[in-house]
């Protein structure tokens, strides 16, 4: 089977991370992966190492009509037979080339439980063969009115891009970790992925540690993410405003988030509630690791989580309040805090396994070329 992946991210983000790893197993498969990406997109030499092929194109947003062009030419070119695209405005463009040009299945595949504008969701009933979305949470949000309708669409959980642990790390591992961080010894650790942006909680996050810090509590913060001038403060403005210099240390965007997490001793998800994650990776991966996570209970986390906490805790949306009496709850028990990390590395392996996510890219994938297979049989007598 050969897949054509279209995708117009400025950034390896979330979403692009995770259809980079189900690509690359499907290609460990035996199945072939085109590319058409945006120009100059860090996206590239993620995709160029198991790609067959790889197009460029300026994919220029919800303006550029010239894209409808780029991807014909894309799948003229790749001649696939399944066309997948993983980005709203490029959900658009695919969907209006035309049917003689299409010539695949078209399989678009939604991220964030945002809800889209009703244009783009009444086209995409209309010309794509399926829709994934990645949490019941996201497929809700692509329905209702104007909505796109519950048949052509399938829920494929998102998986951690890395093995699920046999158990959670021991304190000595945790410590080791933290050695070859150049992270101090002492203290407890919480650790943070959202980077500056206050849509990501890190302000919550900062009061969160300085009512525990106030309280006693010897707490150090690892904090991870791109920062973004857009946002506002740094991470170490954030830090002296809320009296928390030294106990902040801050790693930016990284790559080797295992490690990471392993370090600390739980992991903080604070984003809020307008930002509507569809089912956010750091959750999925801190489970996956072993470290225990307290979260906002809001969008697609509860579905991570649990609505029963069996991934980890949830505190009521944008209540620093709340989130801190959970963060507490982990820290000062032990015991707790280790019988929390197993149920979640129980619930990771159930649900966010890699493979299992490829298999059900590649069953749909699969009953799609076959049933276009059998149309164009019937079209040909």
């Amino acid at each position: 089977m050969k897949i054509l992946w279209v995708c117009g991210a400025p950034i390896v983000g979330g979403a692009e991370r995770v259809t980079i790893q189900i690509l690359r197993i499907l290609h460990s498969r035996g199945h072939q992966i085109a590319a058409l990406l945006r120009a100059h997109s860090p996206v590239i030499r993620e995709v160029e190492t198991f790609a067959s092929a790889v197009k460029t194109a300026r994919l220029a947003g919800p303006l550029d009509a010239l894209a409808i062009a780029s991807v014909v030419r894309a799948i003229r070119d790749a001649k696939p037979q399944i066309v997948f695209a993983t980005t709203p405005d490029e959900w658009v463009w695919s969907c209006l080339v035309p049917r003689s040009a299409m010539k695949a299945p078209l399989v678009l595949a939604r991220h964030m439980a945002l809800r889209l504008a009703p244009g783009v969701r009444w086209l995409a009933d209309r010309r794509a063969d399926a829709v994934v979305a990645i949490s019941a949470a996201v497929k809700a949000n692509l329905q209702g009115r104007a909505g796109i309708r519950s048949e052509l669409v399938h829920v494929i959980l998102n998986p951690v891009r890395f093995p699920i642990r046999a158990d959670i790390p021991a304190d000595e591992t945790r410590a080791a970790l933290r050695r070859s961080l150049d992270l101090p010894g002492e203290g407890r650790w919480l650790g943070f992925f959202g980077g500056n942006d206050p849509r990501k909680g890190i302000g919550d996050l900062m009061d969160v540690a300085a009512r525990l810090r106030n309280d006693g509590v010897p707490l150090h913060l690892l904090v991870c993410g791109r920062t973004e001038a857009r946002h506002g403060r740094t991470i170490e403005q954030w830090a002296k405003s809320t009296g928390l210099d030294g106990a902040v240390f801050n790693r930016g965007e990284v790559t080797d988030v295992e490690r990471m997490m392993g370090a600390v001793d739980a992991v903080v998800l604070a984003t809020h509630q307008s930002l509507k994650e569809g089912l956010p990776l750091t959750a999925l991966e801190a489970m996956a690791c072993g470290t225990p996570v307290v979260a906002y209970a809001s969008g697609g986390v509860v579905e991570a989580i649990g609505e029963r906490e069996e991934g980890g805790l949830l505190a009521k949306p944008d209540d620093p309040a709340e989130l801190s009496r959970q963060v507490r709850r982990l820290l000062n028990d032990f015991e707790f805090a280790g019988e929390v990390a197993r149920r979640a590395l129980v619930r990771a392996r159930a649900l966010f396994d890699p493979a299992h996510a490829a298999d059900q890219y590649e069953q749909l994938f699969s009953s799609l070329c076959g049933r276009q297979s059998t149309v164009s049989s019937r079209l040909n007598r």
